[in-house]
């Protein structure tokens, strides 16, 4: 939309520095252009008070022309002023959410009110922002547990250095949750000493110097105790050590970046799991999935809906598909192939005996008062009694 205001801003209020693609001439070049000709054909008969009617006919018929063809460049500049003014709105249109509906007073009760002052301000703790949770702590009334700010202190602290090439305090945590991370089989210690032995691999690689790498020492100390969890990775990390800038082509995914920016969310995870909260902020996904995503679309469906004259029909159901992004899918979902719809507790996903799975609404359908039924993607006959229901 940037690019297509850039333009109406020129054909509207052209500069000679910046031209602009267009069929016509700027409407002041144009009325310039047809003022100086037509003060041209004035002095021409001025200058000429015996000139013959044949020539002054000429002259005039000339001037006619040279008008209308200046009209007509003008007519062609408005248009395409008009279109991109006119294209302009429709991105606008197209970029802005829809308004938000209005629903009646919500979190009125003395519950409820607070509940959502606690959620506000673990949020701004969570996300660091400490001045502005002092602030809304203090004009609010909302108490914060010192434990929360304590304990989102010390995950950001750690967050921060890793963000920094520093996994030496994500270390330290790790060494005094070990328990806790071989209990889970979590892999946060390998990922945090892989990305350092390989920063260090990077450093020793580019010295002149002939001594044994740092890296042959690091991986002996660290990387070494962990080759009986990690088989197939380890003799890869000692390998890397000789394959030098051949690495890349060698192992792709040990010289790609996210060996390194991926310790922050791994990190988050596992400490998220040991407060047992979770490793994405609530107001956040609230915002994202409810405001950002489903919203609009529930409400564009509703405007459909009603121009349409349809109900919704379905109360556990909504009547339009939410795309998801990936971090924010928390369990399986089925999608039965054959309705489109998805599977629910009282219409779960049903095995044929083929193997294909539909939704127990659609198997009813198929089986019209028949003993077998045919899949509907396979050629195979299936006994209805014998489908299996499935549990994601």
């Amino acid at each position: 939309m940037n690019v297509e205001l850039q333009r109406y801003e020129l054909l509207a209020n052209p500069n000679p520095s910046k031209p602009v693609k267009s069929k016509a001439p700027a409407i002041s070049e144009t009325l310039s252009g047809l003022s100086q000709r037509l003060k041209k054909a004035r002095e021409q008969l001025a200058n000429q008070p015996e000139a013959s009617p044949a020539v002054v006919q000429q002259v005039f018929q000339a001037t006619l022309a040279d008008i209308e063809t200046s009209k007509a460049q003008i007519d062609e500049r408005l248009k395409e002023t008009h279109a991109s003014g006119t294209k302009i709105g429709k991105l606008i249109d197209k970029k802005t959410s829809l308004a938000l509906p209005e629903y009646s007073p919500m979190f009125q009760g003395q519950e409820a009110s607070a509940a959502l002052r606690r959620t506000v301000g673990q949020h701004l703790v969570r996300t660091g922002a400490l001045r502005a949770a002092d602030i809304f702590q203090e004009e609010s009334g909302t108490e914060i547990d010192p434990e929360d700010v304590t304990k989102f202190e010390e995950m950001r602290t750690v967050t921060e250095a890793l963000r920094n090439n520093d996994v030496q305090p994500a270390l330290r945590w790790v060494e005094e949750h070990r328990a806790y991370l071989e209990s889970r089989d979590s892999p946060l210690e390998f990922l945090l000493h892989r990305s350092e032995y390989l920063r260090i691999l990077s450093k020793s690689s580019s010295s002149s110097t002939s001594e044994p790498p740092a890296a042959l020492g690091y991986a002996e100390r660290h990387l070494l105790p962990l080759y009986p969890r990690y088989p197939a990775d380890i003799p890869k990390l000692f390998n890397s050590m000789l394959l030098g800038e051949k690495l890349s082509s060698t192992y792709p995914e040990l010289a790609s970046p996210a060996i390194h920016t991926q310790l922050e969310d791994e990190f988050t995870r596992e400490y998220c799991a040991e407060r047992q909260i979770s490793h994405q902020a609530p107001l956040k996904v609230v915002s994202t999935i409810g405001g950002g995503i489903a919203l609009p679309r529930i409400e564009k469906g509703k405007k459909i809906m009603k121009e349409k004259r349809g109900e919704w029909s379905h109360t556990e159901e909504i009547p339009v598909e939410i795309p998801l992004p990936p971090e924010h899918r928390y369990h399986s979902i089925f999608t039965c192939p054959v309705s489109k719809e998805q599977a629910t507790d009282v219409n779960p996903p049903m095995m044929l005996q083929c193997g294909h799975v539909i939704a127990r609404e659609s198997l009813h359908k198929l089986i019209k008062g028949q003993t077998r039924v045919k899949c509907p993607y396979c050629p195979k006959e299936s006994d209805p009694r014998q489908a299996v229901q499935l549990f994601f």
